[in-house]
């Protein structure tokens, strides 16, 4: 009697553990921030994209960004944790955008595709105004710059 009690307690426990992990493994969630959202125009603005949660199979197009924001650089980072048994992984894609032009811009929404769940990040509005230095000037200090 004692055997059956504890297999019917194991499977149980098993039972628990396979809801947690498959609940865990549908939460999804995507997140869009700009380290600053007034700029002038040639300053660079961080945007950042966030994705967490159970990421197999998720789809995210390459973002499309606005006429008049250049892409200066990317980059992707990815990490991978065990909590309580279950698998946590994050992305993060990181675009350093540099305005072109004065003139207020929108930033997303961002969508991402995960089985037949669509979710999308807020919209961020960007405001560029006109550099308050000649732009001979500006070029002369956006020269290379070393870090030692």
């Amino acid at each position: 009697m004692a055997r059956k009690a504890w297999c019917f307690r194991a499977s149980s426990v098993a039972v628990v553990l396979a809801a947690a992990s498959v609940a865990a493994a549908q939460d999804l969630r995507i997140d869009a921030q700009v380290d600053k959202t007034t700029v002038e125009v040639g300053q660079p603005v961080t945007l950042t994209i966030s994705l967490s949660g159970d990421l197999s199979g998720v789809q995210l197009p390459p973002p499309q960004f606005p006429e008049g924001l250049i892409v200066a650089a990317q980059s992707q980072s990815t990490s991978i944790a065990f909590r309580a048994g279950v698998q946590e992984r994050a992305t993060g894609l990181v675009f350093v955008l540099v305005p072109q032009r004065d003139g207020t811009f929108t930033l997303g929404p961002f969508p991402v595709t995960h089985g037949k769940q669509m979710l999308e990040t807020p919209v961020i509005t960007l405001t560029v105004s006109k550099s308050a230095l000649p732009p001979n000037l500006r070029r002369q200090l956006d020269g290379p710059r070393f870090t030692l």
